[in-house]
């Protein structure tokens, strides 16, 4: 990812384990499940920073438990957590759902982002944005109001369409090279 997304109020890179790809215990493709997540909330700011986890099975090899959202996989889809924060004041997250596909597990995580975008204050983290306004009301706007959770996600997709691929860019021919090799003379 470019620079701007180490410090800045954004989407950080999306923390997976190896996932059902490569490890013997893993119920869920977790790699492939972050890049889609990486690619569809790249260039995302938000009040504060924001960290997603996708681990492949409950044994929660990426620390899915204490990011904003947190997407474990399990024998029938995955369990989606929001509002933990890791650091000096760990906060573990809470439990939002259960999904069953990785469209759903975008659809939901994407909607509660955009409301937390929408709703949360300049330099609130999610766990404080989820204290503020409770667990009911997240779940209110999440799961049991359809029509408004496909809403903020539209919204939120719809904000993001134009942000460009900032891996596939560096790969085209014409790309701009970050660096300049310097000639030394011996």
């Amino acid at each position: 990812m470019v620079s701007g997304h180490a410090y800045g109020k954004s989407i950080r890179t999306v923390k997976t384990c190896v996932g059902m790809e490569h490890c013997r215990f893993g119920t869920q493709l977790a790699m492939s499940m972050g890049v889609k997540l990486e690619k569809m909330l790249f260039d995302m700011y938000a009040p504060h920073k924001v960290k997603l986890a996708v681990s492949g099975c409950p044994r929660n090899c990426a620390e899915a438990g204490i990011k904003d959202v947190g997407i474990i996989g399990v024998d029938s889809g995955y369990e989606l957590y929001i509002g933990g924060n890791g650091g000096i004041k760990t906060e573990v997250a809470q439990f939002l759902c259960k999904v069953t596909s990785d469209e759903e597990v975008m659809e939901y995580s994407g909607a509660f982002l955009q409301l937390y975008r929408l709703e949360g204050w300049y330099l609130e983290r999610t766990c404080h944005y989820l204290e503020r306004v409770g667990m009911d009301y997240i779940k209110g706007k999440i799961l049991e109001d359809e029509e408004g959770r496909k809403a903020l996600y539209a919204a939120l997709l719809a904000e993001l369409k134009d942000a460009k691929d900032p891996w596939a860019t560096s790969r085209e021919p014409q790309a701009i090279k970050q660096f300049i090799p310097i000639m030394v003379e011996a």
